[in-house]
């Protein structure tokens, strides 16, 4: 992994530590790609936000780190288009929404 990569991922560890979640129940890398994370928030700017749902706890990751959402998703909603679980939606442009992991464009208030 790269610094911003290793960065990254130490700060969503810690994010996930202070809310009570050990480090032995989850694998970053099944829940998102890690390295993919951090490219998207270093070539998107101040304004992508991404969204994660990991063992119940809900993140908003910015490329000023990771912070608890401030009210947290009751169950991961499905993506209107395929039935699948959204566990993230990201935004590269304001107008342009998709959902993760099955790629299909959603509206930005999906997981809100």
């Amino acid at each position: 992994m790269s610094p911003p990569t290793d960065s990254l991922v130490l700060d969503i560890v810690r994010t996930l530590e202070k809310q009570g979640v050990p480090r032995d129940s989850y694998q970053l890398g099944r829940e998102f790609d890690p390295e993919a994370l951090a490219r998207l928030l270093e070539t998107g700017g101040d304004s992508v936000e991404v969204r994660l749902e990991i063992r119940d706890v809900s993140l908003v990751v910015t490329n000023l780190g990771a912070r608890v959402a401030e009210s947290g998703l009751s169950s991961q909603p499905e993506c209107p288009h395929c039935g699948l679980p959204v566990t993230a939606v990201v935004q590269l442009v304001p107008s342009h929404h998709t959902a993760y992991p099955c790629g299909c464009r959603v509206r930005g208030d999906l997981l809100e």
